[in-house]
């Protein structure tokens, strides 16, 4: 089996004469070939990438995001407070539902 190695001549001879139908058909060719190869560079490049990205350790700041700080505990005051935030929603909410919609006619 014997390579090419003249193809960057016959590219240049075939866009001189780009009318020509074997000069068409020989740079779609080429075309389709330079697409596919972008196209396999991309998907090799995104899933090496990815396996990158996966294998990577976490950083030291992922582990004080994942739990390594202390929280403010949740307190009876606090809890009253967003129970009551409920309660006014659930009563703004009815008093909505069989208040009448105010629309104007659009006739």
């Amino acid at each position: 089996m014997r390579f090419d190695t003249q193809v960057s001549i016959k590219i240049k001879d075939a866009y001189a004469a780009r009318s020509e139908p074997e000069a068409v058909r020989f740079l779609g060719s080429v075309y389709w070939a330079l697409i596919g190869s972008v196209f396999t560079l991309v998907v090799v490049g995104s899933i090496a990438f990815g396996v990158w990205e996966f294998l990577q350790p976490l950083t030291s700041d992922s582990d004080t995001v994942v739990g390594g700080h202390a929280q403010k505990s949740l307190t009876k005051s606090d809890l009253e407070t967003v129970l009551d935030g409920f309660d006014a929603r659930a009563t703004k909410y009815n008093s909505r539902k069989t208040a009448p919609v105010l629309v104007r006619d659009p006739s």
